[in-house]
C-alpha cells in the first residue's frame, strides 16, 4: 500500500468511526480532518463530498468470510451452524458500516443500492442452503436476502442488547448467544424431529 492509499484508507477508518458515533448530518468534514490529522483538503484530494466519503465506507468485505468450500458433505445442521458462525464473523468485521447503512439509508437513497447489493448477493454456502430448502430438507423455503437480512440485525441486536446490559461493548457475540441463535435457526428451519 503506498503513502495515497495509506492515508485514504486512514480517512476512511476515522470517518467510519464518526459517521458510526455521531450519524451523516453530525459529522462534518472538518471532525474527519480532525481525527486523521490531516487537512480538508486532503479529504477533498480523494473525495468529491461527505457523500463521497459515507458511500465509500460503507462497502462491507464479504470476499474473506465466504470462501469456497465444499459444504455439500455437511448435514443441514452442520450447514445452519457454519452460516451462523460466519455471518457473525462478518458482522462483527463490519459492524460500523453496516449500522451505518442501517441508520443512514432511509435518508440516503443512493446508499440502498449498496445495503441490497450486500443483502442479495448469495455466498456459496447461502446457495448450498437455498439447495437444501428446495430439496426439502427444511420445513420451509425462506428467500435467503430475508434470511441473510434476518441474521444480520439480529446479530446486530444481539451485540447492542449485550452493550446496554453489560454498558461496554462486547465487540464480539458470547458462544451462549451464537449457540441460541443456531438453536433458533434449526428449529425455525427444520423444527423437531419426529421420534424414530
Amino acid at each position: 500500500m503506498n503513502k495515497g492509499e495509506r492515508t485514504k484508507h486512514h480517512i476512511l477508518e476515522k470517518s467510519i468511526q464518526l459517521f458510526a458515533k455521531n450519524g451523516y448530518d453530525g459529522t462534518t468534514i472538518n471532525q474527519i480532518a480532525k481525527e486523521s490529522k490531516i487537512s480538508e483538503a486532503t479529504i477533498y484530494k480523494y473525495f468529491k463530498s461527505k457523500l463521497d466519503v459515507l458511500i465509500t465506507c460503507v462497502k462491507p468485505d464479504i470476499q474473506d468470510v465466504w470462501m469456497e468450500e465444499d459444504f455439500s458433505k455437511l448435514s443441514i445442521e452442520e450447514l445452519l451452524r457454519l452460516y451462523v458462525e460466519k455471518r457473525i464473523k462478518w458482522v462483527e468485521k463490519n459492524r460500523n458500516q453496516i449500522e451505518i447503512l442501517i441508520s443512514e439509508t432511509l435518508r440516503h437513497p443512493e446508499l440502498s443500492e449498496i445495503f441490497f447489493q450486500q443483502i442479495y448477493r448469495k455466498t456459496p454456502i447461502e446457495e448450498e442452503i437455498e439447495s437444501r430448502m428446495l430439496a426439502k430438507e427444511t420445513n420451509f423455503h425462506l428467500e435467503i436476502p430475508i434470511l441473510s437480512l434476518s441474521m444480520i440485525t439480529t446479530i446486530i441486536s444481539i451485540l447492542n442488547l449485550q452493550k446496554s446490559v453489560l454498558d461496554k461493548d462486547p465487540m464480539h457475540i458470547t458462544d451462549d448467544a451464537i449457540n441460541k441463535m443456531v438453536q433458533l435457526i434449526l428449529f425455525g428451519l427444520i423444527g423437531k424431529k419426529s421420534p424414530e
